[in-house]
């Protein structure tokens, strides 16, 4: 049985490479991202609670 072992530079670079990923999916798809943030916020602002009385 191999054992592995993952040191903290391991995950630092783990980490690393997902947040990058995460800008970089963030950059490339901007317009789109800003599109659903504005409906995200508009479907917010308007929402009402409905009382079930």
């Amino acid at each position: 049985m191999i054992k592995l072992k993952i040191s903290s530079r391991d995950v630092k670079f783990y980490l690393l490479g997902i947040l990058s990923m995460f800008i970089l999916a963030t950059i490339y798809d901007w317009e789109e991202n800003v599109a659903a943030f504005e409906k995200g916020l508009e479907s917010g602002s308007n929402f009402k609670f409905e009382t079930t009385e």
